[in-house]
């Protein structure tokens, strides 16, 4: 079979036959690739054999196909899945066929293409069935139907035409539509619910449905559930739902009732016991109810729910209830007590409980360690940080085997035209064959290559915490100093934001639309250009380092402004909004310092706070700076240093 060719209507400034450094194979391939995706193609002829030659060739022969799927065959498909097997490129080459197959209604192309390279997802899956209900085989379709229907989500449309066909022979029963109902409510997906309860039928089955609907109108009505009606999981599901959905309205009544019903149920409702136990009593502690402590000791007495036992020393912490503090912490698994965290506030409370033993001797420990609350400790100890830093000596052979290995060649090339997507998947597929010392050399080659997203990961996944040259790069350094000194801010700060947001990935964007180095939403990027006039004109700018550190930085000076040059309550701020903060302020503002910053409901948050400080410690030691974890008034707001009965009010 012979290759594709490419069909390029261009003017490039050298000829074909001429690109024969890497700088020219890259300029061409730019040119070439753009013009394929833009469709601007003549008739097909033999592509130069020095483009050829290019690493990313693949990419731009499957451009081409993609685009002239039309005169494509199924042999050419699995020619091209067989050459470049060691690609990400086949599987993407063969959902787009299969997918330009279903759209154009080749039926039996489709059941062939399918045999040949089955795609096991429910979008693909749904599109066979009604491939063969088109084409002959419409009993083995409507066998399949079954299960392709009892899903707890809504199904895609592609299956709509296999369910019509399947309605027409009386499915599905009212039994089997019961049970997608509790398989949706289960799952929380009441507006499914609602659709497939048209399929119920049976006097008993809406029976269930029914009294189902009242409960969720109304969750107390819970307590009156006849175990008659609904039995078994059913009934275990309509517990769960309606105590989550009562608990959102009031959490002590509904834990309350809780706790009366739960012994009383059956063997098989026992199952989802633990896992209502945990989200009602989250619930309550992560509100910081006043009835927290008591509720939470009936809901898990013997400290059974790790999390849950986490929250139940923060709500003590809130309480600044040390000996409860002191006596929680001892019930975590063992090893977890000799996490950082815990053992500083195991000192913490023990210090509050005997005023007599100096807290420098029960932090030391702590202080070694490279983390929050291991600078906290050293800070506190007037100790230096520990940074525990390693640097592992370059294995150039391993690195140089790595270097000639075509998936992370091809890696590097997408990584510099800008690919990113397609560069990850590459070094993924590759990474999955390494060993533990070569993921770490393939580290330093990304680092090498500015790729410091991929390093850092490099770092993170072979556990090597101490090789901090690799963890903390520090790229586009001048930039972030030129605006922390302009918003005058502590210079390594952002920098150290930038690495928590994004490990310096610049065109990252997040589930909700943030973007850039410093990960800033559009419309707090529109707000902050036009309030420092700072040149801001298109959505594209925040992948620009300039722009977006830019933007960024003057951000994250408002912030600082905004709650008095504190930086814990800026850089929480920062990450969950100026809001959230201030309404954590009023709830717990009297609080320690660092007490406040544990008891942060969001988890995400938390540990983002926690960690931007300390990266903050890392880069200024790294840097050569003699830069602090606190300033000297945040440090005054800390528990230790608290007076007795000082409410530290700020």
């Amino acid at each position: 079979m012979r290759r594709f060719a490419l069909c390029l209507a261009l003017a490039i400034t050298a000829p074909f036959s001429q690109a024969t450094t890497l700088d020219q194979q890259r300029v061409q391939f730019k040119t070439s690739y753009e013009l394929v995706k833009r469709g601007e193609l003549t008739a097909l002829q033999k592509a130069p054999d020095a483009l050829q030659e290019y690493a990313l060739y693949p990419y731009l022969e499957f451009e081409l196909t993609k685009k002239n799927l039309s005169n494509t065959n199924q042999a050419q498909v699995n020619s091209f899945i067989n050459r470049y097997a060691d690609t990400p490129l086949p599987w993407q080459l063969n959902r787009a066929w299969l997918s330009y197959l279903f759209k154009n209604k080749r039926w039996e192309d489709y059941r062939t293409a399918y045999k040949h390279h089955p795609v096991q997802n429910d979008l693909y899956s749904c599109r066979l069935q009604v491939a063969r209900l088109n084409s002959g085989a419409e009993k083995q379709a409507l066998t399949a139907a079954e299960s392709l229907w009892l899903v707890p989500h809504s199904q895609h449309d592609a299956c709509d035409p296999l369910f019509a066909a399947w309605k027409k022979i009386g499915k599905p029963t009212s039994s089997l539509a019961l049970k997608r109902f509790w398989l949706a409510t289960e799952k929380g997906n009441i507006r499914l619910a609602r659709f497939i309860e048209r399929s119920i039928t049976n006097k008993a089955h809406k029976a269930q449905t029914a009294v189902f609907w009242k409960i969720s109108k109304d969750p107390s009505q819970i307590e009156k559930l006849s175990k008659k009606l609904i039995t078994g999981n059913a009934r275990a599901i309509a517990l769960t739902y309606a105590y989550k959905r009562w608990s959102l309205k009031d959490r002590v009544a509904a834990t309350t009732s809780w706790l009366k019903q739960r012994e009383k149920l059956s063997k098989a409702e026992q199952s989802y016991r633990r896992g209502l136990d945990r989200t009602l009593g989250l619930r309550l502690a992560t509100n910081y109810d006043a009835k927290a402590t008591a509720l939470i000791a009936k809901l898990d007495p013997d400290y059974q729910i790790k999390d849950l036992t986490e929250w139940r020393i923060r709500v003590a912490l809130s309480n600044q209830d040390w000996k409860d503090v002191s006596h929680t912490i001892s019930k975590l698994p063992p090893e977890e007590q000799k996490n950082d965290r815990w053992m500083y506030w195991k000192a913490i409370a023990e210090s509050q409980l005997d005023k007599s033993v100096p807290a420098n001797k029960k932090l030391a420990a702590v202080s070694q360690e490279r983390s929050f609350y291991g600078f906290l400790a050293a800070e506190l100890n007037n100790q230096p940080f520990a940074l525990n830093k390693q640097s592992i000596p370059l294995q150039k052979p391993v690195m140089g085997k790595l270097e000639s290995i075509p998936g992370l060649i091809r890696a590097r090339e997408l990584h510099q035209m800008n690919m990113i997507t397609d560069a990850n998947r590459e070094w993924r597929r590759v990474e999955k064959s390494l060993s533990k010392d070569q993921k770490l050399m393939a580290g330093y080659l990304a680092l090498s290559w500015g790729w410091h997203n991929r390093a850092i990961n490099a770092a993170i996944s072979t556990h090597q915490w101490d090789e901090l040259s690799i963890r903390f790069p520090s790229p586009h350094k001048q930039l972030f100093e030129k605006n922390a000194r302009l918003r005058k801010i502590d210079l390594t700060w952002p920098l150290a934001i930038a690495r928590q947001e994004s490990a310096f990935l610049k065109n990252a964007k997040s589930h909700a639309g943030a973007r850039g180095l410093m990960q800033l939403m559009p419309t707090t990027a529109k707000r902050t250009a036009r309030k420092h006039k700072i040149p801001y004109k298109r959505l594209s700018q925040l992948t620009q380092p300039q722009t977006n550190i830019a933007l960024g930085t003057a951000y994250l000076g408002e912030m600082y402004n905004l709650f008095d040059n504190n930086k814990a309550y800026a850089t929480a701020a920062y990450n969950a909004g100026p809001h959230r903060v201030k309404k954590w302020l009023d709830d717990r503002g009297h609080l320690p310092l660092d007490i406040w910053i544990e008891t942060i409901p969001f988890k995400e948050t938390r540990r983002y706070v926690q960690n931007v400080l300390a990266f903050r410690v890392i880069y200024d030691r790294m840097s050569g700076h003699s830069g602090n974890l606190l300033s000297d008034q945040e440090e005054k707001l800390l528990a230790l240093n608290a007076k007795t009965g000082d409410s530290n009010a700020l």
